[in-house]
């Protein structure tokens, strides 16, 4: 098996390769064809705003590739309305679907139960004649914190030696093998880890990179959490003369299997990292996917190396299982609460988190069943199938889209209901912290879902405008420029705010 790297285009022919250009364009076709059906009279560039107008001309965007819609929190006329019917794609936005019908339905103190079970007999001296097994239920704030301290509690409660196995049920999802290839290419990338009932730490490990203090001049390079089986190789050259810069396209990573060992369970693997890196970028994380299909393997070799660390021993291995019919719970570990899991994936639009979220909601019927609920009572339409599609529930997705009407009507509703506070508190503010935290539109005034994808640009949320009025805001961009519109979406937030 040869080795994984960063960036591994090779991975996909040239012919069905999706560079960012065809995406793109593939993206404004599919809007192109929608809005002939449904907005067959596009407003005029003279009909928006100055500012958006100015920021469109700019950049080089025609009005037709965006759909903006401002209206009220609490109903009443839009202030603007501009292709707000037309079906776009709208990246990271399509999240405010998932967390504000999880919040409506589960409500913010919902939380997901993490089951352990014990067979065989515990002696009084530590040691299991049997196995451990495990019960996900989707948590998706299982984090290495969160593993050490459930194991830790297998140790609390006397268990130090295990005979058997650590079984883990996974059956709570049914799902295909997930292939974080697919999407983009960037397999190694976090952002395309797939669902898992029983999710460790994302599926990911991160490399800690940093000036070494015992060694001045020199770089230090380290992994967390540990995993078992996994060497870290490292031929990091310090550079005293580069600024900072993109760092991590001077460094090449690969994952491989240890060459000449069969592959089998915990079969040796290796990270290696090698070239220059800048002292002055100081303390840096790199945060990577472990390769693989599905999250067994990783499952294995983290819970492997966490339980020897704290103490524990293993006989048999880590494996996929079902969970005893007969069993009774030893110990169940909670999650999160749902307020806490929602504000992680707003705030730092956080993909395999929604994704596990959605399936928690029971998918895309579920979702949208809430969805039209809620906006019925404005516009009976205005989420219907033709105006919101979903599909995973992150917005990571060539399918999922909604149009600027239905997601503007679906935060007014979620403002009107018991969902409202934790939702706009889980929502990054401009200039401020999360996704938002470069975004100059409406700064410390607009509390906002960002979302981007090739070609594609998005925002939706709330702004407090000078009057004391708060306004829904959503502006999409369908177009191959669509990463250089960030100036249009700022002055789309800008001009909310200004309502006086």
């Amino acid at each position: 098996m040869r080795s994984l790297r960063l960036s591994p285009a090779s991975r996909i022919p040239p012919a069905a390769r999706p560079t960012p250009r065809r995406l793109a364009w593939g993206l404004l076709l599919w809007g192109c064809a929608t809005a002939g059906a449904q907005s067959p009279h596009p407003a005029s560039p003279s009909s928006l705003p100055a500012p958006v107008t100015a920021a469109l001309q700019a950049q080089g965007i025609p009005a037709e590739a965006v759909s903006l819609w401002v209206a009220p929190v609490d109903g009443g006329p839009p202030r603007l309305q501009h292709l707000s019917e037309t079906l776009r794609p709208a990246a990271s936005v399509m999240k405010l679907f998932t967390t504000g019908a999880a919040l409506r339905t589960l409500g913010p103190a919902w939380t997901w139960q993490t089951d352990v079970a014990l067979t065989g007999t515990l002696r009084p001296d530590g040691t299991l004649t049997g196995s451990v097994h495990v019960r996900g239920s989707g948590d998706p704030s299982l984090h290495m914190e969160q593993v050490y301290l459930m194991l830790s509690r297998w140790r609390g409660a006397g268990l130090r030696h295990i005979q058997g196995d650590i079984v883990l049920d996974r059956s709570a999802f049914q799902l295909p093998a997930h292939d974080p290839w697919a999407f983009d290419g960037k397999g190694l990338r976090p952002y395309n880890a797939g669902p898992d009932a029983l999710l460790l730490n994302h599926q990911a490990f991160t490399l800690h990179l940093m000036p070494d203090a015992a060694r001045p001049g020199q770089v230090r390079v380290a992994m967390e959490p540990p995993l078992a089986g996994v060497t870290l190789e490292v031929e990091v050259a310090p550079d005293t003369r580069a600024g900072c810069g993109d760092w991590r396209a001077a460094l090449d990573l690969q994952l491989s299997p240890a060459p000449g060992w069969p592959q089998h369970h915990l079969s040796p693997w290796r990270v290696r990292v090698r070239g220059p890196y800048p002292l002055s970028c100081g303390a840096q994380t790199w945060p990577v996917l472990w390769p693989g299909a599905n999250g067994e393997d990783f499952a294995a070799r983290l819970l492997t190396q966490t339980w020897r660390q704290l103490g524990g021993e293993l006989d048999g291995q880590v494996r996929s299982g079902v969970w005893p019919a007969d069993a009774g719970v030893w110990q169940s570990w909670t999650s999160e609460s749902l307020a806490e899991v929602v504000r992680d994936i707003n705030k730092f639009s956080n993909n395999v988190m929604a994704r596990q979220l959605f399936l928690t909601l029971g998918g895309a019927e579920a979702t949208a069943r809430t969805v039209r609920e809620a906006t019925a009572t404005s516009t009976p339409s205005a989420c219907g199938p033709a105006q919101l599609v979903l599909d995973n529930g992150s917005g990571l997705s060539r399918t999922e889209g909604s149009t600027a009407l239905c997601l503007g009507q679906w935060l007014q509703a979620l403002w009107a209901s018991p969902a409202m506070p934790d939702l706009v508190a889980s929502l990054p503010l401009t200039g401020v912290d999360g996704t938002a935290r470069r975004w100059q539109g409406a700064a410390g005034h607009a509390r906002v879902k960002t979302g981007s994808l090739s070609g594609v640009a998005a925002v939706a949320g709330y702004v407090d405008g000078e009057s004391g009025r708060r306004h829904v805001v959503v502006g999409l961009i369908q177009h191959p420029d669509a990463a250089q519109a960030r100036p249009v979406l700022d002055a789309l937030l800008s001009w909310a705010r200004q309502d006086q």
